[in-house]
């Protein structure tokens, strides 16, 4: 392997070298300090839309220590060529031919959203040519709720909703209720959202073959055996940090943490968060026992993590109606709401659809809804925040409600206090 050794960010903007493995294009670049690097090269694979470009901050701090290979596999990255027939477990295996073809020692891959599914799966199926892993926005796709937002945005683009589709997605890749914290701005929001609507037919295909790829996945059936870093956003609900701290149990040898004031985009939102914890990873020193932004997870509490991340109440006025795309309606008792989702009753409950409901709450515009657990006590749904407008009033509603509740809470305890508490607790900041 000979590497490139004049690296400057715009390179990454430049043309590519291809590597074709049977009728299988692979684009990459690679960079060290020396074109002739016998250490343990890190392997950049990002999300399925994630190009070389945006790893210009990684690649210039990596380098101090490391070799740096940027690898798009087919329909990856900035890849477009089709590859509907391979599933995930087919590009796990073209990364170790990759690695083979290239005469590379065992390498150390930074696998990120889709990207770390087929990192992971590298490190599973080669584990010789694994040295170390490092991981971001992690899940087996087997969560229910997460299963059917990605099926749903499938056919939203099969009905040619291109609007209600960009919508959906962004809400999954961005929590739309933690902006403030995790500092996305509004600027960045659109420019997510105008990409998306914009899309190609050929870009489509490719979120559908990656998508359908993600879906077929049957999950894990071993894990990583060699050191291994998972990190999560605190409040990444599309990959939740509860799934990352279970599949870091199930590693052979791993570390996990949170970070902090971050949803599924991480390694963007907090950069300094998480490089100063995969820079001595990566060294293969030991972790920073104390870091700013950074929450770290001992290996005896990796299961005991709390799997819902928002409030879910029972609403002050739970009367609903729902309505079907073919025209039924019924009523329906909601049990407890939440921004994501929440469960309710309604007769015949056991026969209800999965998909083709709306719900309408209160005052608020119907909601697109879809059902994915019942029982003959309440069924579970999950809202698709494919309409921004809805989803901005719903989140306003619940503001509102959970902000009388808690007044009328503080009033009630109140009441049961002596006076002079009462002003020791209207004291404190906390509260």
């Amino acid at each position: 392997m000979r590497y490139q050794t004049d690296y400057h960010p715009t390179q990454l903007n430049n043309s590519h070298e291809t590597l074709m493995i049977g009728p299988w294009r692979l684009h990459y670049l690679a960079y060290s300090t020396y074109s002739d690097d016998p250490r343990h090269p890190v392997l950049l694979i990002g999300g399925a839309f994630q190009g070389f470009r945006s790893f210009s901050h990684e690649v210039g701090e990596l380098l101090v220590d490391h070799p740096v290979i940027l690898l798009d596999l087919p329909s990856q990255g900035g890849n477009l060529q089709p590859a509907g027939e391979l599933n995930l477990e087919d590009l796990a295996d073209l990364i170790a031919r990759f690695i083979g073809e290239l005469n590379l020692p065992a390498v150390m891959p930074i696998g990120l959203s889709y990207g770390s599914a087929l990192a992971a799966l590298f490190a599973c199926r080669h584990p010789t040519k694994c040295y170390r892993l490092l991981l971001s926005g992690i899940a087996a796709f087997g969560r229910p709720g997460a299963r059917l937002l990605l099926e749903e945005s499938l056919h939203a683009l099969e009905q040619g909703n291109i609007g209600y589709f960009a919508q959906g997605v962004i809400s999954g890749l961005i929590n739309p209720l933690r902006t403030q914290q995790t500092g996305i701005s509004p600027t960045f929001q659109k420019a997510m959202l105008r990409q998306l609507q914009r899309l190609s037919s050929s870009e489509m295909q490719r979120y559908q073959q990656n998508s359908q790829r993600l879906l077929d996945f049957k999950g894990f059936d071993s894990h990583p055996q060699c050191p291994t870093l998972i990190l999560a956003g605190e409040y990444d609900h599309f990959t939740q940090p509860w799934e990352h701290a279970h599949f870091a149990a199930a590693c052979a040898d791993a570390e996990f943490a949170i970070i902090h004031k971050a949803d599924h985009l991480a390694q963007i939102e907090r950069r300094p968060s998480c490089s100063q914890l995969y820079i001595p990873f990566l060294r293969s020193m030991p972790l920073p026992t104390h870091c700013a932004g950074v929450m770290r997870v001992e290996s005896h509490a990796l299961l005991q993590l709390e799997r819902r991340q928002e409030a879910r109440k029972a609403p002050a006025h739970p009367q609903a109606r729902l309505q079907n795309i073919d025209g039924s309606t019924c009523h329906a008792e909601i049990i407890e709401l939440g921004f994501f989702g929440g469960t309710l009753y309604t007769e015949n409950i056991q026969s209800l659809p999965v998909r083709g409901w709306q719900l309408s709450i209160q005052e608020l515009e119907p909601l697109d809804v879809l059902f994915f657990h019942q029982s003959a006590e309440s069924s579970a749904f999950i809202f698709t925040h494919g309409d921004a407008p809805a989803s901005q009033a719903l989140a306003n509603y619940l503001q509102r409600a959970h902000a009388h509740q808690n007044r009328r809470a503080l009033t009630y305890g109140h009441e049961r206090l002596a006076p002079s508490l009462v002003q020791s607790v209207l004291a404190i900041p906390s509260l």
